[in-house]
């Protein structure tokens, strides 16, 4: 059972239900994650474009997005990030292999490319910083803007995976 109580659409706020609409559009559901956070309507509100511009179309294509954020979720022990993520990895393009490969930045299932998001997520995850070395791995595959997008990718998504866990948030059914 969730520490937190989930607000469901017939008891939200208005601006609240127009979210949840959305997402009912684009996913068939509204996440019980987003649901818990919704108790906070103002973060809430402020959180989703954030969310939003995380997860859409940007310069860092979805598979590796989803990389990073399979890391994280590991990493930050969130089973229900890491499963909503493994379906969306899948979605995205990731493999089996890939997908079971995170957190391990050595895995020989990744490409150099792959390698070097999941040793910055994993950084990220384990110091709060990446090290130098880690930024340099990054650039040979990265622009700035790029790499700027996989650090703000992985923060949406340790305050998702803490927000989750510390209430004990329920897969969806």
């Amino acid at each position: 059972m969730a520490r937190i109580g989930y607000v469901e659409k017939e008891n939200a706020p208005e601006n609240v239900k127009a979210v949840y609409e959305q997402l009912e559009k684009t996913f068939g559901i509204v996440p019980n994650v987003l649901k818990g956070m919704a108790n906070s309507t103002e973060l809430f509100m402020g959180f989703m474009p954030f969310l939003g511009a995380a997860l859409g179309p940007s310069k860092v294509d979805n598979a590796t997005k989803e990389l990073a954020i399979l890391t994280t979720s590991k990493l930050n022990g969130c089973t229900y990030c890491a499963a909503h993520h493994t379906a969306a990895g899948k979605r995205a393009g990731l493999t089996d292999e890939k997908i079971d490969a995170t957190p391990d930045e050595n895995s020989p299932a990744l490409d150099d490319r792959e390698k070097a998001v999941v040793r910055f997520s994993k950084e990220l995850a384990q110091n709060v910083a990446a090290s130098q070395e880690s930024l340099d791995e990054l650039a040979k595959h990265f622009d700035e803007g790029q790499i700027a997008e996989l650090n703000m990718v992985n923060g949406v998504f340790h305050v998702l995976t803490r927000f989750a866990d510390t209430f004990k948030v329920e897969l969806e059914r």
